[in-house]
């Protein structure tokens, strides 16, 4: 990190020890990003998150969407929608995948307005290198009902939740809803919902009920599958899972 509080000191990150900053601060991934705590600001904290977590969950996404994906160009003018989003994370991912010629529109969702003005910053740098379509459109919500999708559209739409319900404060009949109700406003069309997360038990606790309810509410899960993944010689335990709700046409899907 390109900052003078940075030391030699092992251990430490912005001159405080990297077991507090990372439980603390960040709390895993899991923190009020938007408050400051002990000497960092909230753009200290998502700054900081991102150094420990962002990459690897790039990764992550990027190995999904390249299972899933037979061909980028199907996600052609794609409505995507990211909730939990944190920093751009799965727009960087999918931007990684179908390449700079293949636009799509990106709405992240995330109750951290830290979070979403980093990932604006994130999204333009990406565009500006050359990383995005010029075509692509990235805004960032609080909620998914803030959200106006425009006209209806048929095109596909793909719903990620990437660590979302590692959560204990999720909510998962409302979550739900609220998918169904944007997948609803956006249009016809078929949809895709990624799900990811780390496979430990604690964390998981919450997918039965959401896979249940995500049944109810007519989508099929296509693929779950939990998988160890070696990024840059550390291993990411996954737990995966598709969902698709069909509009005029099958997903063309590849195989996890």
């Amino acid at each position: 990190m390109d900052d003078p509080r940075e030391s030699r000191k092992p251990d430490t990150r912005l001159g405080l020890p990297t077991s507090w900053v990372f439980n603390q601060a960040i709390g895993g991934g899991q923190a009020s990003f938007d408050e400051p705590i002990g000497v960092l600001s909230a753009r200290d904290r998502v700054l900081l998150y991102a150094f420990f977590n962002q990459k690897s969950h790039v990764n992550e996404l990027v190995h999904a969407f390249e299972k899933l994906l037979n061909n980028p160009r199907d996600l052609y003018r794609a409505t995507v929608v990211d909730i939990g989003c944190g920093p751009f994370t799965s727009g960087l991912a999918l931007a990684e995948v179908v390449g700079n010629a293949t636009p799509f529109r990106y709405f992240g969702v995330d109750t951290s307005q830290m979070m979403c003005s980093f990932g604006g910053e994130l999204a333009e740098g990406a565009k500006a290198a050359g990383g995005l379509s010029p075509e692509t459109t990235v805004r960032f919500f609080s909620s998914t009902d803030d959200i106006d999708f425009g006209a209806q559209r048929s095109t596909w739409t793909i719903m990620v939740l990437s660590y979302l319900l590692a959560s204990q404060s999720i909510d998962v009949d409302v979550l739900v809803r609220q998918i169904v109700d944007a997948c609803d406003r956006i249009g016809p069309g078929p949809v895709a919902l990624l799900y990811t997360n780390t496979s430990r038990k604690e964390a998981t606790e919450a997918y039965p009920a959401f896979q249940q309810a995500m049944t109810k509410a007519g989508f099929n899960v296509k693929i779950e599958d939990k998988e160890v993944l070696n990024l840059e010689g550390k291993e990411r335990k996954l737990h995966y899972a598709l969902f698709v709700r069909l509009g005029g046409r099958e997903i063309p899907l590849g195989e996890f």
